[in-house]
């Protein structure tokens, strides 16, 4: 939670997702590699790309809370 928090992966979520967004990343946990899982919860060092696998995963996990971009008005040339 905190490496997304760190990363702004919660700045473009509307204050409502916010629960829902925690909620993704906590089932998002379970795809967190077993070695980095343990790199976490010991003394090893937790090295950059473990950094980039977390926030990887949590991305995805909140790709469909994201607000959808407003459509791109398309203006047709005048004849």
């Amino acid at each position: 939670m905190l490496l997304a928090l760190t990363a702004g992966l919660f700045d473009p979520l509307p204050l409502d997702k916010v629960n829902d967004a925690e909620q993704a990343l906590q089932k998002a946990t379970t795809k967190i590699p077993a070695d980095v899982a343990e790199r976490l919860t010991s003394a090893d060092k937790f090295s950059d790309d473990d950094r980039q696998a977390i926030l990887e995963i949590a991305k995805h996990a909140l790709a469909p809370l994201q607000p959808v971009p407003a459509a791109k008005p398309t203006t047709k040339p005048t004849p």
